[in-house]
Formats: C-alpha cells, sequence, structure tokens
C-alpha cells in the first residue's frame, strides 16, 4: 500500500466529519468502529525504530479496513500517516506497527492517542483510539537523557 501523506489523513477528516454530519442523508456505520481503546506496546525486536504495536479491536458489525494512521503523543512529535492495509472481520482483532517521530524532551503532558483511516463499506472514515501506552515513556526518557548525554 502506498505511503499517504498527512494531506490524505486531514482530507478523510473532512470527508469524516461530512459523513457524520449527514448521518439522515443515507447509511452511516455506528461509531465506534474499532473499540475506543488500545493497549499499545513498544516492540522490543524493533526498539531502535521507535514505533508501536497497537493492538485493535473491531466494534463493527461488516469488515473493517485499516488504511493508514499516526500516532499523537507528547513524548514523540508527529509523524505523516502511514499506509496501512489490514482487514479486521467483524469483531476480529489484529495488531497494527505505528512509527514515533523524534523525541520531544522534555515530554508533554496528555495521553497517546492513534488517529486511524478507516475504510467502511467503501467510504473512507476517521477515527481516534486512545492508547495505553506500555514501554512509551521509559522510551522517551532513555531517548533524552542520550541527548543530553551528548550535548
Amino acid at each position: 500500500m502506498p505511503h499517504r501523506p498527512l494531506g490524505r489523513l486531514i482530507a478523510a477528516a473532512a470527508t469524516a466529519a461530512v459523513v457524520l454530519g449527514c448521518a439522515a442523508c443515507g447509511s452511516v456505520p455506528d461509531y465506534p468502529i474499532l473499540e475506543p481503546r488500545a493497549s499499545a506496546e513498544v516492540p522490543e525486536h524493533v526498539y531502535a525504530m521507535r514505533s508501536l504495536d497497537i493492538a485493535l479491536t473491531s466494534a463493527s458489525e461488516g469488515p473493517v479496513i485499516v488504511t493508514g494512521g499516526t500516532i499523537f503523543s507528547p513524548y514523540f512529535d508527529r509523524v505523516d500517516a502511514v499506509g496501512l492495509d489490514v482487514e479486521l472481520a467483524p469483531g476480529g482483532s489484529t495488531t497494527v506497527t505505528l512509527p514515533l517521530g523524534v523525541v520531544s524532551c522534555p515530554a508533554g503532558e496528555g495521553d497517546a492517542s492513534a488517529q486511524l483511516v478507516l475504510e467502511v463499506d467503501g467510504e473512507e472514515l476517521l477515527q481516534s483510539v486512545m492508547l495505553d501506552a506500555k514501554g512509551i515513556r521509559a522510551l522517551n526518557k532513555e531517548a533524552c537523557e542520550l541527548i543530553s548525554e551528548r550535548g
């Protein structure tokens, strides 16, 4: 699947807003399409790559395709959305890997979330999923310590 730049994510957000605003116009899937919370772990085998493995579960009664996503976090800068092509069956689960940006030193405050681009019944929609991010704070701390040692 080709890389989908930030513009594509913004276009998807606008599409989602129009689709949600026109709920009475046709059949719009019930939200949430994905479960609103997901666990996210720093995978040991790709620790140096600064990414998160995110466990997603479908809350939809039909198939869902995750076509892209990005992470928002106080610990790392946001990067452009990456393209994905992961299909979830109704009630199904999968794990997707999304990259983290440049480390933020000092870290800000707040929760981490994934902004995901979904395809449901031929419609492109956007959904945020709050992350229970395990290891992201430690990864930030180690990266900031390394930077301060070199600085």
